[in-house]
């Protein structure tokens, strides 16, 4: 009985490192929890207003982007997931849009910037996203079409609600 004690503690006494790591690294998302307006989109066209949600959920960061229908354009809805990875140290994202395009990115964060690339995309082609956190409620975000790509094609600046 002793020694499965001893298993038990020393099992534990393992994971939790790595358990604490990944808690203390997905805190440092708490900052964009909450609700935020977002404006803009494809560079050089007419700017479209995005409401987005995140939360954290058992170490899961969960994003949710809705995009209202207007004019010719139809409404778009965005689901991503974000976690950690301590093997790798690094993050890693999930999504999937309303237009069965779907991503898998590592993510490093340095500071108030994040660097988010591409590892596998519906469409073949890896890119990258920067986020910039430019106060304590707001923040820019630029997508840009492959990784070496030193201009953005897509950009939006978010605020809280």
């Amino acid at each position: 009985m002793k020694s499965i004690l001893a298993i038990a503690l020393l099992a534990a006494a393992a994971l939790a490192p790595t358990a604490a790591r990944s808690a203390n690294q997905m805190a440092a998302m708490q900052y964009y929890v909450g609700s935020w307006t977002c404006v803009g989109g494809v560079v050089g066209k007419k700017s479209t207003t995005a409401n987005v949600r995140y939360w954290l959920d058992n170490g899961l960061m969960r994003q949710w982007v809705g995009i209202s229908g207007q004019g010719m354009m139809k409404a778009y809805e965005l689901n991503a997931t974000t976690t950690w990875d301590p093997k790798n140290g690094r993050y890693v994202q999930a999504g999937l849009d309303t237009d069965a395009q779907w991503w898998i990115s590592y993510g490093k964060v340095s500071g108030s910037s994040e660097t988010w690339t591409e590892h596998a995309t519906a469409s073949g082609k890896l890119g990258r996203d920067e986020v910039s956190r430019t106060s304590d409620s707001a923040f820019t975000f630029a997508s840009f079409e492959t990784i070496a790509a030193s201009k953005p094609y897509f950009r939006v600046v978010c605020k809280k609600q």
